[in-house]
């Protein structure tokens, strides 16, 4: 199965399961009976959206995101973000899908990124470009 068309499968099937999740109460974490979800769709059909929002890993899990539109990024870091949309655990280190202090630096559609949670806690993340426009997301490390 090529890439691309297991990707637009795995965003398809977490879409669904969200749609399940979030009309009755349920954790948003996607997956099924506790199953630890961590791939993260970026701007999923042109969207500013993070697909799922919220996932839930436990303590040393590296979460993917995958660029599915171009023009965003990824940054938890409150240096440099909206103090009011991005937060992380006192002792984590912020993270960013751009280098240095360009914090509008976007990435290419089909671009990932990668971060290694280590510490638990909630970590709010952004999309610079985009986070007037509600792009935010969570991970909870539990």
């Amino acid at each position: 199965m090529r890439r691309r068309t297991l990707l637009g499968t795995i965003a398809g099937s977490s879409l669904a399961g969200l749609a399940g999740c979030s009309s009755n109460g349920g954790d948003g974490s996607g997956g099924d009976g506790g199953a630890e979800e961590n791939e993260v769709a970026v701007g999923p059909g042109g969207s500013l959206t993070f697909s799922p929002e919220t996932i839930i890993v436990s303590p040393g899990t590296t979460v993917t995101w995958t660029f599915e539109s171009a023009s965003h990024n990824v940054s938890c870091n409150p240096e440099h973000d909206s103090a009011d949309a991005v937060s992380l655990p006192e002792d984590a280190e912020p993270f960013a899908s751009y280098e240095g202090d360009d914090r509008f630096a976007t990435e290419e559609e089909g671009a990932t990124f990668e971060h290694t949670f280590e510490v638990e806690g909630t970590y709010d993340y952004v999309c610079v470009p985009h986070v007037t426009s509600g792009m935010v997301g969570t991970v909870e490390v539990e």
